[in-house]
Protein backbone atom coordinates (compact mmCIF):
# COMPACT_ATOMS: atom_id res chain seq x y z
CA UNK A 1 0.00 0.00 0.00
CA UNK A 2 1.35 3.41 -0.92
CA UNK A 3 1.82 6.17 1.61
CA UNK A 4 -0.77 8.39 -0.05
CA UNK A 5 -3.33 5.57 -0.10
CA UNK A 6 -2.72 4.94 3.61
CA UNK A 7 -3.12 8.65 4.31
CA UNK A 8 -6.43 8.58 2.43
CA UNK A 9 -7.69 5.75 4.65
CA UNK A 10 -6.53 7.60 7.76
CA UNK A 11 -8.42 10.71 6.60
CA UNK A 12 -11.62 8.67 6.30
CA UNK A 13 -11.10 7.26 9.80
CA UNK A 14 -10.39 10.78 11.11
CA UNK A 15 -13.64 12.18 9.69
CA UNK A 16 -15.63 9.21 11.03
CA UNK A 17 -14.07 9.68 14.47
CA UNK A 18 -14.70 13.43 14.38
CA UNK A 19 -18.36 12.85 13.52
CA UNK A 20 -18.67 10.17 16.22
CA UNK A 21 -17.05 12.40 18.83
CA UNK A 22 -19.47 15.21 18.01
CA UNK A 23 -22.53 12.96 18.15
CA UNK A 24 -21.44 11.47 21.47
CA UNK A 25 -20.76 14.95 22.83
CA UNK A 26 -24.27 16.20 22.07
CA UNK A 27 -26.24 13.16 23.21
CA UNK A 28 -28.19 13.79 26.41
CA UNK A 29 -25.93 13.11 29.40
CA UNK A 30 -27.58 9.83 30.52
CA UNK A 31 -27.17 8.38 27.00
CA UNK A 32 -23.48 9.23 26.68
CA UNK A 33 -20.84 6.52 26.42
CA UNK A 34 -17.91 7.00 28.78
CA UNK A 35 -14.50 5.42 28.27
CA UNK A 36 -13.17 6.57 31.64
CA UNK A 37 -14.55 7.44 35.07
CA UNK A 38 -13.91 11.15 34.42
CA UNK A 39 -15.42 13.33 31.71
CA UNK A 40 -12.09 15.13 31.38
CA UNK A 41 -10.30 11.85 30.63
CA UNK A 42 -12.93 11.10 27.97
CA UNK A 43 -12.11 14.46 26.38
CA UNK A 44 -8.38 13.78 26.55
CA UNK A 45 -8.75 10.31 24.98
CA UNK A 46 -10.94 11.69 22.17
CA UNK A 47 -8.61 14.57 21.33
CA UNK A 48 -5.44 12.51 21.62
CA UNK A 49 -6.96 10.11 19.09
CA UNK A 50 -8.20 12.87 16.76
CA UNK A 51 -4.86 14.67 16.86
CA UNK A 52 -2.84 11.53 16.16
CA UNK A 53 -5.10 10.74 13.20
CA UNK A 54 -4.88 14.32 11.90
CA UNK A 55 -1.09 14.36 12.25
CA UNK A 56 -0.81 11.09 10.33
CA UNK A 57 -3.35 12.03 7.67
CA UNK A 58 -2.03 15.53 6.99
CA UNK A 59 1.68 15.07 7.55
CA UNK A 60 2.71 18.20 5.66
CA UNK A 61 0.17 20.43 7.38
CA UNK A 62 1.77 22.74 9.95
CA UNK A 63 1.00 21.84 13.55
CA UNK A 64 -0.54 25.23 14.29
CA UNK A 65 -3.22 24.63 11.61
CA UNK A 66 -4.12 21.26 13.12
CA UNK A 67 -4.18 22.86 16.58
CA UNK A 68 -6.48 25.66 15.41
CA UNK A 69 -8.84 23.24 13.65
CA UNK A 70 -9.14 20.84 16.56
CA UNK A 71 -9.27 23.68 19.08
CA UNK A 72 -12.21 25.18 17.20
CA UNK A 73 -13.85 21.75 17.06
CA UNK A 74 -13.54 21.46 20.84
CA UNK A 75 -15.06 24.93 21.21
CA UNK A 76 -17.92 23.92 18.88
CA UNK A 77 -18.66 20.95 21.13
CA UNK A 78 -18.80 23.17 24.21
CA UNK A 79 -20.94 25.81 22.49
CA UNK A 80 -23.35 23.11 21.31
CA UNK A 81 -23.53 21.68 24.82
CA UNK A 82 -24.53 25.14 26.08
CA UNK A 83 -27.79 24.94 24.10
CA UNK A 84 -30.47 24.29 26.76
CA UNK A 85 -32.43 21.56 24.92
CA UNK A 86 -29.22 19.48 24.51
CA UNK A 87 -29.27 18.95 28.31
CA UNK A 88 -25.49 19.01 28.61
CA UNK A 89 -23.12 21.28 30.49
CA UNK A 90 -20.59 23.37 28.62
CA UNK A 91 -17.36 23.64 30.60
CA UNK A 92 -14.23 25.64 29.95
CA UNK A 93 -12.30 22.84 31.69
CA UNK A 94 -13.47 20.37 29.02
CA UNK A 95 -12.16 22.62 26.26
CA UNK A 96 -8.87 23.05 28.14
CA UNK A 97 -8.59 19.24 28.36
CA UNK A 98 -9.20 19.08 24.59
CA UNK A 99 -6.54 21.59 23.66
CA UNK A 100 -4.07 20.16 26.18
CA UNK A 101 -4.31 16.79 24.44
CA UNK A 102 -3.92 18.46 21.03
CA UNK A 103 -0.83 20.40 22.13
CA UNK A 104 0.73 17.31 23.71
CA UNK A 105 0.44 15.25 20.52
CA UNK A 106 1.67 18.11 18.35
CA UNK A 107 4.66 18.74 20.64
CA UNK A 108 5.61 15.07 20.30
CA UNK A 109 5.06 15.28 16.53
CA UNK A 110 7.32 18.32 16.26
CA UNK A 111 10.01 16.71 18.42
CA UNK A 112 9.98 13.58 16.26
CA UNK A 113 10.23 15.67 13.10
CA UNK A 114 13.11 17.68 14.55
CA UNK A 115 15.11 14.59 15.56
CA UNK A 116 14.47 12.77 12.30
CA UNK A 117 15.90 15.57 10.15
Amino acid sequence: MTSSKLQSYIKVVFWLMLFTAYVLAILPAPDTIHLAPSDKIDHIIAFLTLTILAALAWQKTPSFKIAIGLGLFGALIELTQAIPFIHRDAELADWLADISAVFFVLLVRNAIKRFML
